[in-house]
């Protein structure tokens, strides 16, 4: 039988588990790879092998001892040089995979045919089906980036959210606005998008009917939702690691703006949530089955003991923003908690 020491250091090798890092990103230029390099830095600074790869021209090889990856080189900062016509294209060195020990870990997937390749979205399906553990699977990436089924898995699991329609075709605005039955403004949310970006203060019936023509005339396919404003000064953004909360940042509402983007400009600051609001966030995170998620709310006038509104869920959350606010390193945090799922 092992002594109470023995067995506290079989529980400290075990958390000190060795495992190996692939992240998969796309260096776009409206959403450069940033968090992806910091991620990077920080596992070799904590020992951990990692390799970051672009999606673009990546791709996997069978040798005799096993599987490899083959990606373009990223370099320092998080910027990937384009194949040159004149020049044979040069990959980084094949990194050997194995389930046993890797974790694959998708950023940029973007949204098949639009904004990613279908074949990188692909590349994760394999990897899953291979047995990899992924952060975050294509099941959970595809609720994240879509905010009409993110609305769907709000309304299936009874997650309080502001008042939210969505308009169901070109001329639907009247319908859908009565439906909304709220005072203008209004928010404007088209079914994908990040950032920020897609996302539309509404002041008049006249505004939003031009609006949504116009969506529709650029794309027939536009998803769009409308949406309650609650007034509020600041939405709160919590990051999620394997079913633990590891970071915690409030961000006010930019100036001259209304939204509370940190790449719209607003300046994020720490911040300690309720534990109701704590409950609530785990419970949102398991709801998309997120690995790594970031979940928005915005807080209720009495945050002890009434739900935050919850706004959506990221599967492939920007950590830069929050890394320069909370005290130590929430991506050291998020490496060392990765240990636990391996």
């Amino acid at each position: 039988m092992r002594t109470a020491s023995e067995y506290r250091k079989s529980l400290e090798e075990a958390d000190k588990k060795p495992y190996r890092l692939v992240i998969l990103s796309h260096d776009d230029a409206q959403d450069p790879n940033k968090t992806g390099d910091l991620i990077r830095n920080k596992a070799k600074k904590l020992k951990i092998e990692c390799i970051l790869g672009e999606f673009v021209g990546a791709y996997i090889s069978e040798k005799d001892d096993g599987l490899y990856l083959n990606t373009f080189p990223v370099e320092k900062g998080g910027a990937v040089a384009e194949p040159d016509p004149k020049v044979k294209a040069k990959y980084d060195n094949p990194f050997k995979l194995n389930a046993e020990d890797t974790i694959i870990m998708s950023r940029g997937l973007g949204t098949p045919g639009v904004t990613g390749n279908k074949s990188w979205y692909d590349m994760i399906k394999d990897f899953e089906y291979r047995g990899f553990t992924v952060i975050n699977t294509n099941e959970c990436h595809d609720i994240c980036s879509d905010k009409v089924m993110n609305q769907i898995v709000f309304d299936r699991y009874n997650f309080n959210t502001p008042k939210t329609v969505r308009v169901y075709h070109s001329e639907g605005s009247d319908e859908a606005l009565k439906e909304l039955d709220t005072k203008f403004p209004i928010i404007l949310k088209t079914g994908s998008g990040s950032r920020g970006v897609g996302v539309v203060l509404v002041e008049t019936a006249a505004s939003l009917n031009s609006i949504v023509q116009l969506l529709y005339r650029e794309n027939e396919f536009q998803d769009i939702l409308l949406q309650e404003r609650i007034d509020t000064e600041y939405d709160v953004r919590v990051i999620v690691c394997a079913d633990e909360i590891v970071g915690v940042m409030k961000r006010p509402i930019a100036e001259g703006d209304f939204r509370s983007n940190v790449s719209q400009g607003s300046k994020a600051v720490t911040h300690t949530l309720t534990k109701l609001e704590a409950e609530e966030s785990l419970a949102v995170a398991r709801a998309v089955e997120g690995l790594l998620v970031g979940v928005d709310f915005i807080p209720a006038k009495d945050r002890k003991k009434d739900r935050p509104y919850f706004i959506e869920v990221n599967s492939t959350p920007g950590l830069i923003g929050i890394e320069d606010t909370i005290t130590g390193s929430i991506v050291e945090n998020i490496l060392n908690k990765l240990r636990e799922i391996k």
